[in-house]
């Protein structure tokens, strides 16, 4: 019995020895609402002996307190997320402006690449929009440079087309687009723009223009058929020559003279059928004030030209008009012209053909056809420098006009 209890008794000192050599327990801590593991410090206990309370208290409260700490972070970070996802929406327009405003500078160089690539289409509707504007504008010289070297020609048509549907084609236009034409060189392309300005006069009513005179000149020489000169020409130029002769037959000069003085080529051109007279315009006519058209000319072939048909229409309608005493009447003014005339060939170099040529005009005022005429070009001279223009009675009014 003795012994037993020795045994149990040495057991027990083995298990306090134990017990008082064991580690301390690992770290334990809680797992707060926040997710946070936070460090519990290690409770020791002796054995049959009572813990500390308030050592285990402590860590516990504060573990706790950091637990409410993290819940309440939680929650203001729950309540204010409507407010930050609203601020967070607000930069994104401004971030979307940020970066519209960077690519600005490189969108023009992508429409520059765009522009570039279509450049095959866009030069040469630019070169031919150029030669219309060069053509409008009287530049004629860079037009043929262009007409010459663009790719695509346009056709004649297509030409006049451009210009025509500017709604807004002048006399100087037109004018320019005929001095264009005037200097290409092939004869069948010229053609072909002639009859495609033929209609563009009429459209816009530049029949009784300066242009009706220039474009009958020009496409004259160049149809080679009857039916094209009567077709594009005829119509016209007849309207604009009618003019004219009215404006003789009413002694209005002014555009006889612009006419002779900046086209003088294209009005000797047409200056026998602007000087046909028929006889009710004839008979209209004040011929002694008619005649003076001769002395108003620049050109002197103007006024040999004006000088030779007007005395040539005055003996064609003598005989019906009176007539020896209706030469007599209306002569002596047409003798003064070509005596001034015969003064301006003297003083600008006695040219032969000019004094040959003024020969036979004074040699014209005799009639050799009308026995009746036996007054010279000298008697009719006499005439005016004796009787004057409108008779002898009248000659003190003529001298102070």
């Amino acid at each position: 019995m003795g012994s037993l209890a020795v045994r149990l008794w040495t057991v027990l000192l083995l298990l306090a020895t134990a017990a008082r050599g064991q580690q301390p327990p690992a770290q334990s801590g809680c797992v707060s609402q926040a997710g946070a593991i936070l460090a519990a410090p290690p409770i020791h206990c002796q054995p049959l002996q009572a813990c500390d309370g308030a050592a285990i208290l402590q860590p516990y409260l504060a573990l706790y307190q950091q637990c409410r700490v993290n819940a309440s972070e939680r929650a203001n970070l729950r309540d204010n997320f409507l407010y930050r996802l609203n601020h967070w929406q607000g930069d994104h327009p401004y971030l979307l402006e940020t970066v519209a405003n960077a690519y600005e500078p490189l969108k023009g160089v992508l429409v520059s690449e765009q522009d570039a690539r279509r450049s095959l289409r866009l030069v040469p509707e630019l070169q031919r929009k150029q030669l219309i504007y060069s053509i409008e504008a009287g530049r004629l010289e860079d037009a043929h440079i262009l007409h010459m070297t663009l790719k695509g020609q346009w056709k004649p048509d297509q030409i006049v087309a451009a210009i025509r549907g500017g709604y807004h084609v002048t006399p100087t236009i037109m004018e320019h687009l005929l001095e264009f034409v005037r200097a290409i060189p092939v004869r069948k392309e010229r053609a072909a723009y002639y009859k495609a300005i033929a209609p563009v006069i009429r459209s816009f009513k530049l029949t009784l223009t300066y242009v009706t005179l220039l474009f009958a000149g020009d496409a004259t020489g160049v149809f080679d058929t009857r039916k094209d000169r009567d077709d594009y020409i005829s119509q016209p130029l007849t309207v604009f020559v009618h003019m004219l002769r009215r404006q003789l037959a009413n002694v209005e000069f002014e555009q006889h003279l612009s006419l002779a003085e900046r086209f003088p080529r294209y009005y000797t051109l047409h200056i026998e059928q602007i000087f046909f007279f028929a006889p009710p315009l004839w008979q209209k006519a004040e011929k002694r004030r008619l005649f003076e058209i001769a002395g108003l000319y620049k050109a002197k072939g103007h006024r040999f030209a004006a000088i030779e048909l007007l005395l040539k229409w005055a003996h064609q309608y003598a005989p019906a008009r009176g007539g020896k005493a209706h030469l007599e009447e209306i002569l002596p003014t047409l003798a003064l012209e070509t005596e001034k005339l015969r003064r301006t060939v003297e003083q600008t170099g006695k040219s032969a053909a000019e004094l040959a040529r003024l020969k036979k005009l004074e040699e014209g005022f005799v009639s050799k056809k009308d026995r009746w005429n036996t007054n010279t070009y000298r008697s009719y001279l006499h005439m005016i420098k004796t009787k004057g223009k409108f008779g002898q009675s009248r000659m003190e009014m003529e001298r102070k006009g």
